[in-house]
């Protein structure tokens, strides 16, 4: 029997059990709070329901247990045959066949090359003077649930790395590109920013101490793996916490109201046609071609008509 939360607390558990969502009726994590705050309710419940896999989940999650957890890596990890050995690709159908074998035995499924490259950039990691210390002397993937003290829903997180100590928080991304000016275009697109707060408030709720920072170690996918450290500034992390506290706000209200609304200037508007334009930045270079003539068509002989 699937164990459910009832007590705020550090879990031990999968995480197959973590992501089925062990409260009820619902619980809010890091990224379902990204999407409500991006996206609409809606949106939000269709995905919850109808989880899609992605090949990219299977190298992200391979990724974090040979960084994070490598004693699980063998265990939890498969190599992808085809009918002559390890498959270079998917164009065999012995391959695809040996892709679906290995994740109904709920293991993340890699081609060879792929496992190659997970273990090179483990490898640069432990390399980097700075990041291959901060996975050591701590715990990761550890479940934490608490009940929001203001809007009285069950929230959860699963930290990638807690040191020890607990002065700071450790999250691993892999990433096209490791520059930091890069990563900081990805942390808003992708809300990284309120992932950070989330993580911070969580541990907080759970154990009373909040850690001083929260640090991204961000790792490219291409030769050589370049890594970088980022730390969020106290301005982004605080824009992140106010998307979070939003995105609260709206699954309390959604389940209140038993409703899942699609998109509205505010939840509990009703359905209206929405104006669109050009953003601020296209307007001003509009207006500044405009004025230099910059958008003025070259002359042009006119045709004599016959």
């Amino acid at each position: 029997m699937a164990q459910i939360i009832t007590q705020p607390g550090i879990y031990s558990m999968s995480s197959e059990e973590y992501h089925a969502d062990p409260c009820q009726p619902i619980s809010l994590s890091s990224s379902g709070a990204r999407a409500l705050a991006s996206d609409c309710p809606a949106q939000f419940i269709y995905d919850r329901q109808n989880t899609q896999h992605k090949r990219c989940f299977d190298i992200g999650t391979a990724g974090h247990l040979i960084v994070l957890e490598p004693h699980l890596f063998d265990e939890q990890v498969g190599i992808v045959q085809a009918d002559d050995g390890p498959a270079a690709d998917y164009r065999k159908k012995s391959a695809k066949e040996s892709r679906d074998a290995i994740r109904a035995e709920g293991k993340a499924p890699l081609l060879e090359s792929e496992i190659e490259m997970v273990r090179a950039m483990r490898a640069q990691i432990w390399n980097d003077p700075v990041a291959s210390k901060a996975f050591r002397d701590g715990r990761a993937e550890q479940s934490m649930f608490w009940k929001d003290p203001e809007f009285g829903i069950w929230c959860r997180t699963r930290p990638d790395f807690v040191p020890g100590h607990g002065r700071y928080l450790v999250d691993y991304k892999t990433a096209a590109s490791s520059n930091p000016r890069d990563f900081e275009k990805a942390m808003l697109n992708y809300g990284y920013h309120q992932q950070a707060a989330w993580y911070l408030d969580g541990y907080e709720a759970v154990t009373g101490q909040r850690p001083e920072a929260f640090w991204f170690i961000v790792q490219a996918k291409k030769p050589p793996y370049l890594v970088s450290l980022c730390k969020i500034d106290a301005i982004t992390l605080q824009m992140g916490a106010d998307a979070n506290r939003y995105a609260k706000g709206v699954l309390a209200w959604c389940l209140e109201h038993d409703q899942w609304p699609t998109y509205r200037p505010r939840i509990q508007s009703p359905q209206r046609i929405f104006t669109v334009g050009a953003p601020g930045w296209t307007l001003k270079e509009y207006e500044t071609r405009m004025e230099d003539g910059s958008l003025e068509p070259p002359p042009v002989r006119q045709k004599e008509v016959a």
